[in-house]
């Protein structure tokens, strides 16, 4: 198909820069976290997804960067969760080491006025210029963190709703945003000597942990998984864009029965003010018939006009909604109107017919069956294509 051509031509030009080579202390600590979700999983499954994530990495770095500082717009960054996520991994092998709070005396100069000093106008648009963030990035607090941080650094990573309690002068919020990346620089060197007996890296541990939290939303990306709310990227867009019309119409052939909807029905419906006169209608309709209730309780069907053929229509009435919404000889229980009144409703039978291979609905369906289809071919692909300049064999 032309468009994997385009895309692995586009792939392979690409300079390869990845390592994709795993300690095994490395897989197991992350087997250990997955066996939470998914207590099956081996060793091999996890060395197999540990190079899937790198080959997502490196596609996020190259076709969606964005994601490498943030996931979310409001939420926090990326480098945020994936020290988090180290600490869950290590916690899974190590006992992470205790650190003490730090003496309330370093923390006199600094206070909310301090804080909102410090910091320009909370940004409408959530996004600090270059000469904002210059600023924030000469107030050191690397003596507080017992590692290189800045106060650019601390509110780019934040949520928009930390961010904003902080413009507040929230300084027991910004003394806790700090503990935590003092804890973590102090819990990696309080295991240095223990992950380099077990040829750990610090970086490499921030990077897989990266790259696991980066999974969804890059296979999301590619259309292998499906996002929530149903958010399709550009290059799905574009894979979208090269379906044919032919394409459309061999899908409607192949599928002609997920095109079929009901065209009418034959029913009969009838209208009470008191709910217990419905009642006793549908009671009276179980025991004999839909028409000889009607006739006993000289009632009118809402139907009759039209002989019991109620067609679909774009305003359908609420009546003719639940008929059209009842099983093949079905009769409701008494139904409470919009209007109050109680509806008994029996639907006798359902009459199908095809969308046109033209229409809207056919070409928005079919297409998103066919970008799902030619997505997953092309990911596996890449994947493949990828997987053979690094030589792996799996």
């Amino acid at each position: 198909m032309p468009i994997l051509v385009l895309l692995l031509a586009s792939f392979i030009s690409l300079p390869i820069f990845a390592n994709v080579t795993f300690e095994k202390a490395e897989v197991k600590l992350v087997q250990q976290i997955l066996k939470e979700k998914e207590e099956s999983i081996t060793f091999n499954q996890t060395h197999s997804r540990l190079l899937e994530n790198t080959f997502l990495l490196e596609q996020a770095k190259q076709r969606n960067p964005a994601i490498l500082v943030r996931q979310s717009a409001v939420g926090f960054s990326s480098n945020f969760h994936a020290r988090r996520y180290t600490l869950t991994l290590l916690k899974s092998q190590f006992p992470l080491p205790h650190i003490p709070k730090l003496n309330d005396k370093v923390w006199q100069p600094y206070s909310s006025q301090w804080l909102q000093t410090q910091l320009p106008s909370y940004p409408s648009n959530n996004v600090y210029t270059e000469l904002e963030l210059m600023r924030l990035a000469k107030v050191d607090l690397s003596h507080l963190a017992d590692g290189k941080l800045t106060l650019a650094t601390l509110m780019s990573e934040q949520s928009m709703q930390n961010r904003y309690k902080l413009h507040q002068g929230d300084i027991e919020l910004f003394k806790s945003l700090v503990a935590e990346h003092r804890r973590f620089n102090l819990i990696m060197k309080g295991l240095n000597n223990k992950l380099q007996a077990q040829h750990l890296s610090p970086n490499k541990l921030i990077n897989i942990a990266k790259a696991e939290l980066l999974r969804p939303t890059m296979l999301t990306y590619f259309g292998v998984a499906h996002s929530l709310h149903a958010e399709r990227s550009d290059y799905l867009d574009e894979l979208q864009q090269r379906i044919t019309e032919q394409a459309v119409h061999g899908y409607f052939a192949k599928n002609k029965q997920k095109f079929r909807f009901i065209e009418k029905v034959q029913a009969n419906a009838v209208l009470f003010e008191d709910k217990a006169k419905a009642e006793q209608f549908q009671s009276y309709a179980l025991a004999h018939s839909f028409d000889q209730a009607v006739t006993h309780f000289k009632q009118v069907d809402l139907f009759a006009v039209d002989k019991g053929l109620v067609k679909r229509q774009k305003n359908s009435s609420w009546a003719q909604q639940v008929v059209f919404s009842l099983q093949p000889n079905q009769l409701s229980k008494p139904i409470r109107s919009p209007q109050g009144q109680w509806l008994v409703a029996h639907t006798k039978q359902r009459f199908y017919a095809y969308y046109d291979k033209d229409s809207e609905t056919v070409k928005y369906q079919a297409k998103l069956a066919l970008t799902d289809a030619l997505a997953k071919k092309a990911y596996a692909e890449l994947k493949k294509h990828w997987f053979e300049q690094h030589n792996i064999k799996l």
